[in-house]
């Protein structure tokens, strides 16, 4: 019994003296960064579409673009149209315009932000001057990245242009969703 005392004693004295010379320092700390907003637009404008007088166009691409965006609420694109849908010749006018009144975006690549919605092959009637195409009132779960898309119009047949240059100011503007 002696011996069994004196051993838990040692094994008492021992576990406590390794406890006090060992005693662990706990430090803790926040870690963490943002990751910076994107809402990048690239564009390129087709200056010098093909015009056929008296010939009716079907998706006539006018610009193409990439869109880069990491916002939770998704994008908006607004495109507006200075001539209000018309690719005017001089102040524009009977035998002076062609009415393309609508617009559509045509996706081509890259990877819309998951739980967006597409606004690919959306027709959108352009003569009130503007139009947004966005990608809905969903959250996304990933970014949008490189998403490559063009911009279309079409117009009807009409024998009465005259000869000469045609042309619209096209603005883009590019904002996170609300």
């Amino acid at each position: 019994m002696k011996t069994n005392l004196k051993n838990t004693a040692l094994k008492i004295a021992i576990t406590s003296l390794l406890l006090m010379g060992l005693t662990p320092s706990v430090i803790a700390g926040v870690i963490g960064g943002e990751v910076a907003e994107i809402n990048d637009l690239q564009q390129t404008f087709v200056s010098n579409i093909t015009i056929v007088a008296g010939e009716a166009q079907a998706d006539t691409t006018i610009m193409t673009g990439i869109i880069n965006n990491n916002m939770e609420a998704g994008w908006n694109l607004t495109v507006s149209s200075a001539n209000l849908g018309k690719l005017n010749r001089g102040a524009g006018g009977i035998g002076n315009e062609i009415n393309y009144e609508y617009i559509q975006l045509v996706k081509q690549s890259g990877i819309l932000g998951a739980d967006l919605v597409d606004p690919h092959a959306q027709l959108k009637d352009i003569t009130g001057g503007s139009v947004n195409f966005d990608t809905g009132s969903g959250l996304a779960t990933s970014a949008t990245e490189d998403y490559g898309f063009a911009l279309q119009i079409s117009w009807k047949e009409d024998s009465s242009m005259l000869a000469g240059s045609y042309s619209d100011t096209i603005t883009l503007t590019l904002a996170t969703d609300a």
